[in-house]
This record gives structure tokens, C-alpha cells and sequence, in this order.
């Protein structure tokens, strides 16, 4: 922005009238409106909270519905009333982005909730047999989060990109509440334009290619180094969907245990293509360009990744505390139903993380130097080279990585605990071993890949060396998805048995 400019950093809401002589009949009005909303629905939680008889799906679905019904009204009524009686209608930058999430929030939940009650009103009339069983208790509660998860998480993506919109003009928003389409019409930049013609109207050159180091710059280290990982990168995939086919042709391994396994190898091969093939390439080529869409792509593709095989760990970890302290419930427990639900909540949650770092990375700009000090399009070497502060991005990345991480190793630790607390208690050494033999492989591989992203990505502020940053980042990217089916098949007696019978059935 010009420094000429003033940024609008308040607004003024116009509301529903500009006549004082309507003001207080509407007050009157919406006030007894608001408090019904409030009293009916919070009311109606408290029935079905109270009363067991109500404590079906249906009514759960109910209860979540009335709720968020009461926070889309609270996001908007209160501040409206108050400007029906107020001279003065300003409302902040921060208030109407918080007003502006709050509402958009609820009413992606609302939407999802809908979905999820038709599908409920659809099993029971169709399936009432099977009712129970399709609605269990598990099931309801995990519709219910990922509504509320998407309903939440969705909004980010947007604020994410209101903030590289400026207000520079009028603050008057004619509307009762911060909308975004209201906002778009006040806003400086055109909210439909593209960063490159924003950068063109001030006179500034957007880059849109960068340029990637790499890992060295010594011309003679390129062709062993090539080929090395070349080696590597074969032997990654080959061990990995070598190790999905096992499981896929082998009827004794189709058992949660190599479900989560196979998955987990699905997404070392595709954490590894995303980066090596455009590093081996780099080797060899002059030009080391890379695309802003290209490293966009690269990045979205290795946060999903990265985040799904966060997941993935912790539901192989809930799977092993299953297997050894309950091992008689285990077939009742780790269903083929609940298995598919952990990894279909494994992927969406990896593709929503990305979503949300990709959406707000567009508020980003790129103007003045466009090397990348890096092997791919990692998320700091770009904030790096940004001319926009990127502290909200940075801000974003250390909550969310931080939380799943969290989450996730806590879900190791706890089920791992629980693990040790049962061995314990079992006073037999031979129980001991037995139990952490089927543990091992799943504890190194956990160690080795939270130790490394833990260290990279919980600590943004970190000033350390570009080539440091490079190491740790190989170490995830290509050093694991290699090591993960060699740590998985050695120790493995069932995979081992496997490929045996694999190499004398084909060779």
C-alpha cells in the first residue's frame, strides 16, 4: 500500500435503519427475539442433557444443532441491539474479523449437522433393524467432530485470506454485522483481483518463479549425489509399495495392524515423490526454476502427507494398546468399521491441515528475492523471502502443527503407558518381551519422526542455519519413508512369511 494511504483499522455498521424513530420498536423487537432464540434453544440442550430418554442420536444431533443455532445468534444480535441504542456504531478491525469467524463458523457447522441428521432420519427409517448398530455411540460422536472440526477450521481459510485485503476508503459497512461480501465492496484491493495485478497497481514486480539451491552448490558433488538418491529414492519405493502389494495379496495380513501399515507406506512413497524427483532433476539441470503454482502444489502435497502420517501413527499406536491389554475385546473393538473411519479421518484431517497453510499462504507476497534456500517449497524458507509480514502465517503454523503433534504424541504416549502399566502388571518377563515385540518397530519409527518435525516446526522463531534446516528436512523427507518399511518388515515374522511365499510363487 502507498504511504500515502491511511489504513481503516475501524468500522462503521449502518445497520437496518438510519431512522431514530425506528430504532427503539426495533430494539424491543429483536430483543424479545434474541432472548426466545437463547431460551429456546439452550433450554432445549438442558432437556435432552437432563432427561436419559433423550439420549439418543437424534436428540445428540438435536442438541448440537440448537447450539450452534445460539452461536451464530450471539455472533450478530447482541452487537446490533447495542447499535440500535448507540450514537456511536464503530466496530474494530480485530471485533469484526472475531464476529466474522464466530458466525462463519457456526454456520458451516450448522450446515454439516443438517447432512449428518438427514443420514440419521435415513438409517432409521430404512435400517431400523441395523439402527443401533450403524448409530453407535462412537460413530455419533465422531460425525459430530469432524462437523464441528470442519465448521471451525473452513473460516480460517478465509480470514487467512481477508488479511491481505486493506481498507483504506470508506469504513462505513451497510450491513448490521461484518460480512464478507460487505467487507469486499470496502476494500482498497480488489478481493477478486490476483496478488500479481495488487502488486502492479503499486508499481512493485510480484515474482512468480523461484529458484531452489538445493543442498549443495559445488558443481562436483552433483552426479554422486544424483545418484545417490537416486538409489535411495528407487529403494523408497519399491520397499514401500512392495510392502502395500504384500498386504494387498495376502489374506493373513488383511488385519487392522497392516491396514494402518499399508496406509502408512502409501504415504511414505507419496512423501517421498513429492520431493525427490524435482531435487534429482535439480541436480543435473541449469535451471533450478520452480513455478509459484509448482510450489504451491509441492508444498500442499507434502503438509498433507506430513500430517496424515501424524495421525496414522497415533491410530497405530491406539491399535497396539488394543492388541495388548485387551486382546479378547480386540476383534469387537478394532472392527473393519472403525479401522476405515481412523484412516478416513487420518487423510481428511492431513488434506484439511494443508488446505488451511496453503489458504493463507496466498495473503503472502513475493517481490525481491526469490531464491529458496532449500530443496523444496518448505513453508520458512518462504516466509523468508516474503515482502508481507508473515507472522500470522507463522502464528497459524505454530497453533495448528503444534496441536496435532500434540495430540498425536499424546495419543502415543498414553497408549504406550497403558501398555507398560499392563506389562507390569503381568510379573512375567517373557510377557514383557512379547508384548513390546509387537511395539518396537512402531516406538522407533514414532521417535524418529516427531523428533524431527517436532524440531523443526514447534520453534518458528529459531534463527538457525539455512543447511541445518536442509538436514532436518532430509531426514523426515527421505531418510524416513526409507527406513519405515525396512523397520516394519525386519522384525516382522507375518511380512517376512509373506514375500517368502511371494518369491517362490513368482520366481
Amino acid at each position: 500500500m502507498e504511504a500515502n494511504k491511511t489504513q481503516v483499522t475501524e468500522f462503521v455498521l449502518i445497520g437496518l435503519t438510519v431512522l431514530p424513530g425506528l430504532q427503539v420498536p426495533l430494539f424491543l423487537l429483536f430483543l424479545v427475539i434474541y432472548l426466545i432464540t437463547m431460551v429456546g434453544n439452550l433450554g432445549l440442550i438442558f432437556l435432552i442433557w437432563k432427561d436419559p430418554h433423550l439420549h439418543t442420536p437424534m436428540y445428540l444431533f438435536l442438541g448440537s444443532l440448537a447450539f450452534t443455532d445460539a452461536c451464530s445468534s450471539s455472533s450478530v444480535t447482541p452487537k446490533m441491539l447495542i447499535n440500535f441504542l448507540s450514537k456511536n456504531h464503530v466496530i474494530s478491525l480485530v471485533e469484526c474479523i472475531t464476529q466474522f469467524y464466530i458466525f462463519a463458523s457456526s454456520a458451516n457447522t450448522e450446515c454439516f449437522l443438517l447432512v449428518v441428521m438427514a443420514y440419521d432420519r435415513y438409517v432409521a427409517i430404512c435400517n431400523p433393524l441395523l439402527y443401533p448398530v450403524v448409530m453407535s455411540k462412537i460413530f455419533c460422536i465422531q460425525l459430530l467432530g469432524v462437523s464441528y472440526i470442519i465448521g471451525f477450521l473452513h473460516p480460517m481459510m478465509h480470514i487467512g485470506l481477508l488479511f491481505r485485503l486493506t481498507f483504506c476508503k470508506s469504513n462505513v459497512i451497510h450491513y448490521f454485522y461484518c460480512e464478507i461480501l460487505q467487507l469486499f465492496k470496502i476494500s482498497c484491493t480488489d478481493p477478486g483481483a490476483t496478488q500479481n495485478e495488487d502488486m502492479e497497481k503499486e508499481n512493485a514486480t510480484l515474482l512468480t518463479e523461484f529458484i531452489l539451491t538445493g543442498l549443495i552448490y559445488q558443481r562436483k558433488w552433483q552426479i554422486p549425489l544424483f545418484l545417490m538418491f537416486s538409489v535411495i529414492y528407487l529403494i523408497t519405493i519399491v520397499g514401500n509399495l512392495g510392502l502395500i502389494a504384500l498386504i494387498w495379496n495376502d489374506p493373513q495380513l488383511h488385519i487392522p495392524m497392516y491396514l494402518f501399515l499399508g496406509s502408512l507406506a502409501f504415504v511414505d512413497a507419496w512423501i517421498s515423490s513429492t520431493v525427490t524427483p524435482k531435487m534429482l532433476v535439480n541436480f543435473l539441470a541449469k535451471s533450478k526454476m520452480i513455478s509459484l503454482p509448482e510450489c504451491i502444489m509441492q508444498f500442499f502435497s507434502f503438509v498433507f502427507s506430513a500430517t496424515t502420517e501424524c495421525f496414522l501413527l497415533a491410530a497405530m499406536a491406539y491399535d497396539r494398546y488394543v492388541a495388548i491389554c485387551k486382546p479378547l475385546l480386540y476383534p469387537v473393538i478394532m472392527t473393519n468399521r472403525l479401522c476405515i473411519r481412523l484412516l478416513v479421518s487420518s487423510f481428511v484431517g492431513g488434506v484439511l491441515h494443508a488446505f488451511i497453510h496453503t489458504g493463507i499462504l496466498f495473503r503472502l507476497t513475493f517481490c525481491n528475492s526469490n531464491i529458496i534456500y532449500h530443496f523444496y517449497c518448505d513453508i520458512i524458507p518462504l516466509f523468508k523471502i516474503s515482502c508481507i509480514d508473515p507472522s500470522f502465517n507463522v502464528l497459524m503454523v505454530f497453533i495448528f502443527s503444534g496441536s496435532i503433534q500434540v495430540f498425536t504424541i499424546l495419543t502415543v504416549l498414553v497408549s504406550y503407558t497403558l501398555v507398560l502399566q499392563m506389562s507390569a502388571r503381568t510379573k512375567s518377563l517373557q510377557g514383557i518381551k512379547k508384548a513390546f515385540s509387537t511395539c518396537e518397530a512402531h516406538l522407533l519409527s514414532v521417535s524418529l519422526y516427531y523428533g524431527a518435525l517436532l524440531f523443526m516446526y514447534v520453534r518458528p522463531g529459531s534463527t538457525q542455519a539455512d543447511d541445518q534446516d536442509m538436514r532436518d528436512s532430509l531426514f523426515y523427507t527421505i531418510i524416513i519413508p526409507l527406513l519405515n518399511p525396512i523397520i516394519y518388515s525386519l522384525r516382522n515374522r507375518k511380512v517376512i512369511d509373506s514375500l517368502a511365499k511371494m518369491l517362490k510363487r513368482y520366481v
